[in-house]
């Protein structure tokens, strides 16, 4: 089964550029993407893979030996390796774990459940007339800082602020950042890494990018924006100025039914990614055009974010009930960055260990943001990524466009307007 990876405008309604081809389930087939409004990309002879079945369990949690808790579920929701000691560290709901090279527990951290209220404040509820009750703490950001020697983790209690470990023993008591960060509720996504800032030409540093979907869970979640870059100190903005700051809001007439799921980000080159699910329209009246996944960037020495723009991403699988028409796998459930093998790379025509994006997706139901039960895997270069980035930003200095169509975005430059043709003006 054929499938076609794509990078799209702005939604400017122009054509798409094909950039990689894949497969679906158990067939893989390998080609290098061309242009959609000429001949089809030219495919490799399809590679069948034969699924194993688990032959061993490595490691169990809780274990079987311990027959208070080995019947007791535990929901683990991230996962992340200390690539100098090989160490492990699992978010759990409740519960953080770190594991020797080999996957032994040594050390263990209880997060919840804990008394808590949506109208609290992340430092705690002070109020006596604010009822709290006991609720489970679901991790929602695991991120280590190699610099500092600490794991980063947020969760959902506490306005989704977050705590500092020793990555040496997460045992120890964490320094506690009563600073609202990640969603605060068990299913709204936030993502996070660390990665580099160019804010100042005196200084140059790392931060955390964090991408948070809106909840309207209490008062205090006015002041969590969608997008941020953070110091990695206390946890405020890398950036706050009465002209620079390092944040992107979802502008508040559209926020409250406009939510992005964030699902991955990264950093490239000169670049912050990251990598969302959204509704293809932001107006209440255009539910029906569902929803698309999308590429978002912003250059790293911008503090301001105005370099923020988008792409949308296609994963296009030939039907094989419907010779000649394809369905588009609209919704990116998982993303990785990582190098192209030889194989991969004669195939997309890049070189061998270049950077690729592998992204995982699944056609929505209906206009919804549920996936069906089927899935693609879809490739595309980072070299191709910047080129269609370039390509939208002088399209909208050029005069071929005249909006950035992003609306939902508040505060953005000339109110999202293109500069008129001619006019120079820094975007990247």
């Amino acid at each position: 089964m054929g499938i076609v990876a794509a990078l799209v405008m702005l939604s400017f309604g122009l054509g798409v550029v094909t950039l990689a081809v894949g497969g679906e389930g158990t067939e893989m087939g390998m080609g290098r993407g061309g242009s959609s409004t000429g001949p089809p990309p030219a495919q490799r002879p399809d590679v069948t893979v034969t699924p194993s079945p688990i032959r061993h369990i490595f490691a169990l949690y809780p274990p079987a030996t311990d027959s208070e808790n080995s019947s007791k579920a535990l929901r683990f929701t991230h996962l992340v390796v200390d690539k100098s000691t090989g160490r492990v560290y699992a978010g759990a709901v409740n519960k953080l774990l770190q594991l020797d090279a080999g996957l032994r527990i040594e050390e263990t951290a209880v997060t919840g459940p804990l008394k808590d209220s949506p109208q609290c404040h992340a430092s705690g509820c002070d109020s006596p007339v604010i009822p709290t009750t006991l609720m489970d703490n679901v991790n929602k950001v695991l991120v280590i800082d190699p610099e500092s020697r600490t794991l980063i983790a947020c969760g959902s209690l506490k306005q989704g602020a977050c705590e500092k470990y020793k990555m040496a023993n997460i045992s120890l008591q964490p320094e506690f950042i009563p600073t609202s960060i990640a969603a605060n509720d068990e299913v709204a996504s936030t993502y996070a890494f660390i990665g580099p800032e160019h804010y100042n030409p005196w200084g140059r540093s790392n931060v955390l990018y964090v991408g948070t979907t809106f909840t309207n869970n209490g008062e205090y979640r006015d002041d969590v924006p969608a997008i941020s870059s953070r110091n990695l100190y206390n946890l405020e903005y890398a950036e706050l100025s009465f002209s620079k700051q390092s944040i992107v809001r979802i502008d508040v007439k559209y926020r409250d039914h406009f939510l992005v799921k964030y699902v991955y980000g990264f950093n490239a080159s000169e670049f912050a990614y990251f990598v969302i699910v959204q509704k293809q329209s932001p107006l209440p009246g255009q539910e029906e055009l569902g929803y698309v996944s999308r590429l978002a960037r912003t250059c790293i020495n911008d503090a301001n974010y105005d370099s923020y723009t988008e792409v949308t991403l296609q994963c296009l699988v030939r039907d094989p009930t419907s010779p000649g028409s394809m369905v588009n796998y609209n919704l990116i459930q998982d993303a990785k960055v990582t190098e192209a093998g030889a194989d991969l790379a004669a195939g997309l025509g890049i070189k061998t260990a270049d950077h690729v994006l592998v992204g995982v997706f699944g056609p929505s139901r209906g206009i919804t943001n549920e996936p069906q039960p089927r899935s693609a895997v879809c490739v595309y270069s980072l070299q191709d990524i910047e080129a269609k980035f370039n390509e939208n930003i002088h399209m909208c200095f050029n005069g071929s466009i005249k909006y950035r169509n992003m609306d939902y975005i508040s505060g953005l430059i000339l109110d999202g307007k293109c500069p008129m043709a001619g006019v120079s003006r820094k975007m990247v």
